[in-house]
């Protein structure tokens, strides 16, 4: 018989999706007397100008789920992600004034965090056919040399899509925005970076941070034996958050959990 997933680890919704400010957010407090491990992952939209703001995720210990007797953090247990280090997902408002020359960045990762090649993609003349044929080129126009901003848009997809496009990233485009995420889920993060930020302007970053921590950190001659997440945004963007604990055989407490008969 296969082993199922939710008697391995144990799965909890620990910040429900809201908007987390700097006031800050604390999760719930999970009991890790029965696991040797917990992992928490967050997911924020950052969506100022130039997106250059962070989320700060730090790890807290109490001595119970209420944490009414005290609370503290852990050390290394703070990861910080900035909206311009690597995305999961992109959202690039493109603006009418876009120009020949034009041109942006795009690098991704593998799942190990080497980057691959960085390539180049530059929005070129209007040309007489309605196929972008020019390698990572953006032709800006329609058949017939017509120009036309939303056709152009479409060719920035096609231009990434392609078969001389970024390795595991998926473009779909809107009459005025470019989106761009990984192929494959979370196997590809991405960076992007424009020649002209005023004609390329980000308007949602997609960001995730992970801290994992092991039970054994945690002060347990003091009592403690709680873990919880709290996360600080430099502004109020929209967050959440699980925790998944592991290192011991664990069935799940729901009973809305569907799973593969074919592996049992």
């Amino acid at each position: 018989m296969s082993v199922t997933l939710n008697k391995e680890i144990k799965v909890d919704a620990a910040i429900w999706p809201a908007a987390v400010s700097s006031n800050g957010s604390t999760s719930l407090y999970f009991d890790m007397r029965d696991y040797s491990q917990a992992l928490f992952v967050w997911t924020v939209i950052l969506h100022s100008a130039g997106c250059t703001t962070t989320s700060t995720g730090t790890v807290y210990q109490a001595k119970n789920g209420s944490a009414l007797t005290s609370a503290a953090g852990l050390a290394s247990s703070t990861a910080i992600l900035t909206a311009s280090a690597k995305y999961s997902q992109l959202t690039i408002t493109v603006q009418t004034a876009v120009a020949e020359s034009d041109s942006f960045d795009i690098t991704t990762y593998d799942r190990y965090g080497t980057a691959l090649t960085a390539l180049t993609y530059t929005l070129t003349a209007c040309g007489t056919t309605a196929t972008a044929t020019i390698t990572r080129g953006i032709i800006m126009g329609t058949a017939g040399g017509t120009a036309s901003f939303s056709t152009t848009m479409t060719y920035m997809a096609t231009a990434i899509n392609g078969s001389t496009g970024s390795v595991g990233l998926f473009a779909t485009a809107t009459t005025t925005t470019i989106t761009l995420r990984g192929l494959n889920g979370g196997d590809t993060v991405f960076l992007f970076t424009a020649s002209n930020t005023t004609n390329f302007t980000i308007t949602n970053a997609y960001v995730m941070g992970m801290i994992e921590v092991h039970a054994g950190k945690l002060t347990s001659s003091s009592g403690f034996t709680h873990l919880a997440l709290n996360v600080v945004n430099e502004s109020a963007y929209y967050t959440s958050a699980v925790c998944i604990r592991g290192g011991t055989k664990r069935k799940t407490n729901y009973n809305q959990v569907a799973i593969d008969t074919e592996l049992i």
